[in-house]
């Protein structure tokens, strides 16, 4: 089995996991806590394939900055959407929601993960903690939780959703200057990575 052919076995067999989770807490009103973090176990062992997910088949961007997520797994919903997000030196995000769950788990480099309580009533964001995405480590968040992202150097993280970003629309972002709230505009590149797609 050639490389790319072991790759989608491997993406698969973690996807109908995820999705058996996901299920099991849709039908009881929605995803806790334990079921983001039993998803994010499941992607630290495809993690551990990093054979699979070399540079030389998701390549990182040549701007410091820069970010590109490669849509490796999707369902016909939208729903439940993988990808492999590789970013360059010096790339950050501010305190910002998902309005879906939301896991990230480490393969290479360093992501610095900062997480904050809750934000109701458009309240300025406090850090309750923070954690250093890589490898063999991965944070897991619910459809409400907060956190802003810190990268020196490049990293290559998987980054799993309840729904695909193409779908994650009117989700908000504390912009600093201003002291408020507003509508976060993701211009993160896509580049679709599933075999036979493109």
């Amino acid at each position: 089995m050639d490389r790319a052919a072991e790759r989608a076995a491997a993406v698969a067999d973690a996807m109908e996991d995820i999705a058996k989770i996901d299920a099991h807490g849709r039908e009881y009103g929605g995803i806790d806590r334990a079921g983001v973090e039993r998803i994010k176990e499941r992607l630290l062992q495809l993690a551990e394939r990093d054979d699979l997910f070399g540079d030389e088949d998701f390549p990182p961007p040549d701007a410091p900055g820069a970010s590109v997520s490669y849509r490796i797994a999707q369902n016909d919903h939208d729903e439940l959407a993988l990808y492999v997000q590789c970013v360059g030196d010096g790339t950050s995000a501010p305190p910002h929601e998902h309005r879906t769950w939301a896991v990230i788990v480490g393969m290479r480099g360093q992501e610095l993960n900062r997480l904050y309580g809750p934000c109701a009533g458009g309240d300025e964001p406090e850090v309750q903690h923070e954690v250093m995405v890589e490898r063999g480590t991965g944070v897991a968040m619910l459809h409400d939780d907060v956190h802003s992202i810190h990268i020196q150097g490049a990293a290559t993280n998987f980054h799993c959703y309840g729904l695909a970003l193409e779908r994650l629309t009117g989700r908000l972002f504390w912009h600093a200057p201003s002291g408020q709230w507003q509508v976060y505009d993701d211009d993160s590149q896509i580049v679709e990575a599933r075999p036979g797609r493109t």
